[in-house]
């Protein structure tokens, strides 16, 4: 538990909070305007607060005074001490997934004052973090993949060929993106390939292969040659899971990238050769 000594008699310590001025307030970025949980207009800050704004099309302040919405970094709450100080108390588990902990300031046009400490949704504001990681899953740096084969420049019938996919290492790729005070963080991991050898022999749920010498459970015998060649196909099926700031994983729908190579493949044949 933190003391906080009170900077006024009336309302929270504004200077003990560190809280940003007026002059801070008024230089910071925004972004468009959307809609608090009670639907008065708000503007989103760089600095990840929601800041209620009056004007054409806003619907004003409906305490009497300008909200602020500030994002924390741990749920706590302001009460008051019979010493005229002032104590931070956690607050209890958020009701649900996605929840964030704000505190909640009212200015009323000459002193900003702290209301509240509150559990909300970035949704409830007008930002939803899913799209965002839809958005960012759709823009990770996926590798680019090929197949690579053994023996490699042709293979021949009735002999086992080796294949395995080139710029995955079954490492998950993780990409996260940080605005206005939301961070969203997207994994996507390799979870299993199907191949398709192109002779109409497909495998599912195998492993992404591996090159000589390691063993391999991705091989494949082509009966007949290739006229001119087998389009071998693998199928990388990558399991995606999402998450907003430290919260809990979710789960996003799989995504499948392809890696494709033609394989030519040559009929060998026996040969009687003399005994020396």
């Amino acid at each position: 538990m933190r003391l906080l000594r009170p900077a006024l008699v009336v309302g929270l310590a504004l200077v003990a909070l560190a809280a940003p001025t007026r002059a801070d307030a008024d230089a910071v970025d925004t972004a468009t305007v959307s809609t608090d949980p009670t639907g008065a207009h708000v503007l989103l800050r760089r600095d990840g607060s929601w800041a209620e704004r009056r004007g054409s099309g806003s619907a004003g302040p409906t305490t009497g005074c300008l909200r602020r919405w500030v994002l924390l970094d741990r749920p706590y709450a302001l009460r008051p001490t019979p010493m005229g100080q002032y104590r931070e108390v956690d607050m209890d588990a958020a009701p649900g997934p996605g929840f964030q902990a704000y505190q909640v300031w009212c200015d009323d046009g000459t002193t900003e004052t702290y209301v509240d400490t509150v559990w909300l949704r970035p949704q409830q504001f007008g930002v939803d973090p899913r799209a965002i990681a839809e958005q960012l899953l759709r823009d990770l740096p996926y590798p680019a993949a090929t197949v690579g084969a053994n023996p490699g420049r042709r293979g021949l019938t009735g002999l086992a060929s080796w294949f395995w996919v080139n710029g995955y290492t079954g490492a998950p790729i993780v990409d996260t993106v940080s605005q206005f005070g939301l961070t969203v963080t997207v994994e996507a991991a390799p979870e299993s390939t199907d191949w398709d050898f192109g002779d109409g022999t497909v495998r599912s749920r195998l492993g992404l292969g591996a090159p000589p010498p390691a063993v391999t459970d991705v091989t494949h015998v082509f009966e007949v040659r290739g006229r001119p060649s087998y389009r071998v196909r693998a199928l990388i099926r990558l399991a995606v899971r999402w998450r907003l700031g430290a919260g809990p994983w979710e789960d996003l729908a799989p995504i499948v990238r392809t890696a494709v190579l033609d394989y030519p493949v040559v009929s060998s044949r026996a040969a009687l050769v003399p005994d020396r």
